[in-house]
């Protein structure tokens, strides 16, 4: 196994702690009705955020790729049954675990391997909460890439 294998083992280890939690908010998500303007759930990955919090947020797209909010007595809120943060954490996995691979190798890049991880982790658990018949558009990706993963076709595409 090589050292991204092996970091990847240990990602999904610490995702998996999470499972309970992140599937309550994906069935919301999921099973929310949306105002007709919202197209597209944008799940953006934040790479240096695994070992501070919960590196995705989601947007609420509309058809022209912007961010779409509602009025609430006269405020700006997001169209969501859930805080668009998605877990309020500490971290994914401890600063400690991505160094010591890090140490290993100074090439290796943990962001990249632990999005990797996340992506498959996040389709799997969107799966399991009934995302396939989900009526819009769904992507996770890293933040500003235009290639993501369709979470409702589970495939890679260009988003842009």
């Amino acid at each position: 196994m090589n050292i991204e294998q092996e970091y990847r083992v240990g990602v999904r280890q610490y995702l998996d702690k999470l499972n309970k939690d992140i599937e309550g908010i994906l069935t919301q998500l999921i099973n929310h009705e949306y105002p007709d303007e919202v197209t597209c759930l944008d799940f953006e990955i934040f790479l240096d955020s695994f070992t501070r919090d919960f590196p995705v947020r989601v947007f609420f797209m509309d058809d022209d790729e912007c961010e779409f909010f509602i009025e609430v007595d006269g405020v700006a809120q997001c169209p969501s049954p859930v805080d668009p943060d998605l877990l309020d954490i500490p971290c994914v996995y401890p600063y400690e675990y991505q160094e010591s691979f890090t140490i290993l190798d100074d090439k290796f890049n943990p962001w990249s391997a632990a999005s990797n991880e996340l992506i498959e982790w996040f389709s799997e658990r969107w799966n399991s909460c009934g995302g396939s018949n989900f009526k819009r558009k769904a992507y996770i990706a890293p933040h500003d890439r235009a290639n993501a993963f369709n979470l409702v076709k589970s495939e890679w595409e260009k988003r842009w």
